[in-house]
């Protein structure tokens, strides 16, 4: 079977074809905005995770139609994106237990509610105020590994000292992390970024839209794929899906990413 992982970041296997802006031993290069270079359909499943949201909504619309064409008939799709509606859930929930019990615990957890509707569509500054709250250090450390997951561990691990920038007095300790720990790629790139001050709107860091399931069902039924399913990270029509692990956390039997929605859909 041909496999084709787009966006794949440090989250790939060697029985997939893997394609990502940045080129290692198992990684091609490829930028989502391009047409993929695959003959019409020749694969038997395209998967992308966390990897839609960060182009708008006509470019969205054009990359998932691509997505269609190289898939052969009665192949799949597997799409894992930021989930709208749980992110409004919680902070509907967080906000009632804030506002009427002065529930300090939600209060936290309802301002990190916030910022992953909000940050990174607006940030100006790589890092944005999800960054500035980890290192002002007023934020609840399990509900964002509740949220977020794995990845976040190392940058919630790092130390802020009150009044000290991270771009000076603690790049060392950035560049010596990134160097001794090659799993997070995604998360060395935004921390990268931070320290070189890049522009988040242009990096590729900023999100540019945001779906729940029914945008995303609609989206996908525009370009002619059926049988839409909202999955489980380890529930998939994929043969040996769990094999893979693509969706699954390193170092425990739950989600990579919590905060996620998985669907699939046929072509």
């Amino acid at each position: 079977m041909k496999l084709l992982n787009i966006g794949c970041g440090h989250n790939y296997h060697p029985d997939w074809i893997n394609l990502d802006l940045y080129r290692s031993q198992f990684v091609k290069y490829h930028n989502i905005k391009n047409k993929l270079p695959f003959s019409s359909d020749s694969v038997d499943v395209v998967y992308h995770s966390h990897v839609l949201e960060h182009i708008n909504k006509f470019e969205a619309e054009k990359f998932i139609a691509d997505c269609f064409r190289v898939l052969k008939p009665g192949g799949i799709i597997r799409v894992v994106i930021p989930d709208l509606e749980q992110i409004c859930l919680e902070y509907l929930s967080n906000l009632a237990k804030g506002f009427n019990s002065n529930d300090q615990s939600a209060i936290l957890n309802y301002k990190w509610n916030k910022i992953e509707l909000f940050d990174q569509i607006v940030r100006q500054k790589s890092g944005g105020e999800m960054l500035e709250t980890i290192k002002g250090g007023k934020f609840n450390k399990d509900y964002i590994l509740f949220r977020n997951g794995e990845e976040f561990k190392p940058l919630l691990n790092l130390n802020f000292p009150d009044g000290q920038s991270p771009q000076f007095s603690l790049k060392d300790k950035i560049i010596n992390f990134l160097r001794r720990d090659d799993r997070f790629s995604r998360l060395k790139r935004f921390i990268v970024g931070f320290v070189k001050k890049a522009n988040p709107q242009k990096s590729g860091e900023a999100h540019r839209w945001m779906y729940d399931k029914l945008d995303l069902k609609i989206l996908l039924a525009s370009v002619g794929f059926r049988d839409f399913k909202i999955m489980n990270y380890n529930e998939s029509g994929i043969l040996d899906w769990n094999k893979y692990a693509l969706d699954k956390a390193q170092d425990g039997d739950y989600p990579r990413k919590p905060d996620s929605l998985f669907v699939e859909a046929l072509k």
